[in-house]
């Protein structure tokens, strides 16, 4: 392999990696409210689990000095002590076990058995000998710790010897229990973990969910060209009840898209140039990709460029382009095909959409939704209205049902020279994808390309 195409590889590879962890951080960006609901179950279930678990425990301890019989000398008499506190604490859990302890404690207490737990600890190289009673109530542990201060002696002077027993402090009956009551570490736990799977499950989702994100994805996965990209479209609102609309014919809206509509327009006035088409049929995989979004504002460029343009809704079942360009509910194709309107009366021009009147722009609205349009667009009825616009239009854009969906679209294409395909940017299965191509396939007829919609 030459150097050149190593680097190749891993430029490659270093922009696989970069795109990655760009879709990462947009699935994050997305999943927010799905994150915030796995925290808050999270933190919940581990504050209430906390609470429902907490046993408080309690102990009740005393230090004593262990020493021999006197007569030894001093030096002597420390190593013995010494050695007696540490003889002591090493055979306390031996005299636990045997169980003579507890019985005689429990003898002591009048109880049936002992439930403290009971041990024993010496500080290294004194004879200081610590003895301590932990149980859920702290009168109960300081009770026992005192029949074990009275009765441990006598059962130890078996193993050890007499011994004298000095206490030099005792705790009283605990006041505070060893484990506070911590609800709001659980629940930060519980919160921790929430956004940790959450992070998991968007991780996962870029592992395993193929999706179109670029458009060299288009050519990889739907192997036909991309004609354009739309980018994502983002201000801010002065107000929540007023509603900007996504069309050429916003200020705002103009600026960030008419360049990657020129683009687009272009190479589809090419193609009906060079193959005498005249007639295009906008479609997508699945509803909610922005297809009727890009319709619109396709064939508005294209009379923004001195095309004459005939703009019609076909998606019959749920007409969107008439809400796209801001107008009022009305009659449209749907009544013009089943013989409640006439296109005089629905066909709208461009001083009906408020656009300047020197644009040579049509517009047939899709109508009143119904629940099965395909029947209808299948009609004579139906292919005459395409026949009398394409006498005066140079093109004539038909926004049509998704294909993955409905037949509408299988219908509708044979009305149409080519087909364009519309993907929103990391939203449809490629499967998804895939299968509405197949479906449309049975139409026979050619898609020129796909525009990438980033809206």
């Amino acid at each position: 392999m030459s150097n050149n195409e190593k680097e190749k590889g891993q430029e490659e590879g270093l922009i696989d990696i970069t795109e990655i962890v760009s879709d990462y951080f947009r699935i994050l960006r997305r999943m927010w409210a799905w994150i915030l609901i796995l925290a808050l179950v999270g933190m919940s279930l581990f504050y209430f689990r906390a609470r429902a678990q907490y046993v408080p425990v309690y102990t009740a301890s005393a230090t004593f000095t262990i020493n021999m019989q006197q007569g030894l000398s001093t030096s002597s008499s420390t190593f013995f002590d010494n050695s007696a506190a540490e003889q002591m604490a090493t055979t306390f859990p031996y005299i636990l076990t045997s169980g003579v302890l507890k019985r005689q404690v429990a003898k002591d207490m009048d109880i049936p058995a002992v439930t403290s737990s009971i041990s024993a600890s010496v500080v290294e190289n004194t004879n200081l000998l610590t003895i301590s009673c932990t149980d859920q109530d702290a009168g109960r542990a300081y009770a026992t710790l005192q029949s074990v201060i009275k009765n441990y002696p006598s059962i130890s002077e078996v193993i050890v010897g007499k011994v004298n027993m000095e206490m030099l402090d005792e705790t009283g009956i605990p006041p505070y229990p060893d484990n506070p009551k911590e609800f709001g570490k659980s629940a930060v736990k519980g919160a921790l973990l929430g956004v940790l799977l959450g992070a998991v499950w968007a991780a996962l989702l870029v592992l395993t969910r193929r999706t179109i994100r670029k458009e060299s994805d288009v050519h990889k996965w739907m192997n036909t060209r991309c004609l354009g990209s739309i980018p994502q479209i983002s201000f801010k609102r002065r107000s929540k009840d007023v509603k900007v609309k996504l069309v050429l014919t916003e200020p705002k809206v103009e600026e960030k898209l008419q360049e990657p509509l020129r683009i687009i327009r272009n190479k589809i006035e090419y193609q009906a140039h060079e193959y005498g088409k005249k007639v295009f049929m906008l479609t997508s995989a699945l509803a909610g990709e922005g297809k009727s979004t890009i319709a619109v504002n396709l064939a508005l460029s294209l009379a923004q460029a001195g095309q004459r343009v005939v703009l019609i809704d076909c998606d019959l079942r749920h007409p969107s382009d008439r809400e796209i360009l801001g107008l009022e509910d009305g009659k449209g194709l749907g009544e013009i095909l089943s013989g409640d309107g006439s296109i005089a009366r629905c066909i709208l021009g461009a001083r009906d959409l408020g656009l300047d009147d020197e644009m040579q722009f049509r517009f047939i609205p899709g109508g009143a939704s119904m629940a099965d349009g395909s029947d209808l667009l299948g009609t004579e009825h139906m292919s005459a209205i395409i026949t009398l616009m394409k006498k005066w239009a140079d093109y004539v854009i038909l926004d049509s049902a998704p294909a993955g969906l409905l037949t509408d679209s299988v219908v509708l294409a044979q009305y149409a020279d080519a087909a364009i395909f519309v993907v929103r940017k990391d939203f449809a299965k490629i499967d998804y994808i895939i299968d509405a191509q197949e479906h449309l396939a049975e139409s026979k007829i050619q898609v020129v390309g796909t525009i990438l919609n980033g809206m």
